[in-house]
């Protein structure tokens, strides 16, 4: 009989052993999971890292300025669509965007002003995507991105051209050229090119040429930019934009010269 309960016991032990194994591992597995799952969410956010660009956190707080007082006046946004309206309907030039900005900050005050006016000269859709990542949990402040977005996706265009324009441009640079090329009939018939130039500080300048006059004038500037001006400060895609129309104005007058005759021998032959 003792022999029997023995070997029951013995019988038994194995099974509760391996029940409380199982208990003490389970927490184990369960505590290794939620490690991997701790050093998982890092890697994701460093993938958000990387496709999104930071937004400076002044750049936020202006924002939900600007959300403050569409919240607080909805009705805010057409007034917010005259000034582009009234600003931009005319030949944009070098004061547009500096007199939307003077305009718009009377309306919605400095800080929602840079907000709006940021985005719209910036007119990127990917600038929109940082923003929205980034308040992704106000709903508040989403609204008025969105508001933001529609009104660069009605204006970004006009503004951004107008922001290039006033951009560390000097009053007494060109802003606008007018060329025309004719023939002045009479006793001594003569090409004349007409060349009208309009400065950022308003003023004209009338100049009516000969073709030679012209050309001369063209050899000064390339030839002073060529002698004193540094690489680095001149557009490639204009130099390039030049050479190519150079080569093709010296082929229009001496392209025949460069064409081999038929009658003349190839290269190496007597």
């Amino acid at each position: 009989m003792t022999d029997k309960e023995n070997t029951k016991t013995e019988k038994k032990s194995p099974a509760k052993k391996t029940e409380e194994t199982e208990i003490k591992e389970t927490p184990k597995k369960r505590r290794v999971s939620k490690k991997k799952e701790t050093e998982e969410k890092p890697e994701e956010e460093k993938e958000h890292e990387i496709l999104h660009k930071p937004v400076p956190p002044e750049f936020i707080a202006d924002l939900k300025k600007f959300s403050e007082i569409v919240t607080a006046n909805p009705a805010i946004f057409e007034p917010i669509r005259e000034v582009f309206e009234y600003h931009l309907i005319d030949t944009i030039d070098r004061k547009t965007f500096p007199k939307i900005v003077n305009a718009m900050s009377m309306l919605l005050g400095a800080p929602a002003t840079m907000v709006l006016m940021t985005a719209c000269h910036i007119n990127s859709a990917a600038f929109f995507e940082d923003l929205l990542y980034v308040v992704k949990d106000d709903e508040s402040t989403r609204n008025s991105v969105w508001i933001i977005q529609h009104l660069t996706s009605l204006y970004g265009n006009r503004v951004q051209q107008a922001y290039n324009l006033s951009a560390g441009t000097m009053d007494e640079d060109w802003h606008s050229v007018d060329v025309n090329t004719f023939k002045r009939e009479g006793e001594n018939p003569t090409w004349i090119v007409e060349l009208k130039l309009m400065l950022y500080n308003g003023e004209e300048s009338h100049i009516k040429m000969t073709p030679d006059s012209a050309l001369q004038l063209v050899d000064i500037l390339s030839t002073e930019l060529a002698k004193n001006v540094p690489k680095e400060s001149v557009d490639d895609t204009l130099v390039k934009k030049c050479s190519k129309n150079i080569e093709e104005f010296y082929n229009k007058f001496y392209g025949c010269d460069n064409e081999k005759s038929e009658d003349e021998n190839p290269a190496g032959y007597a």
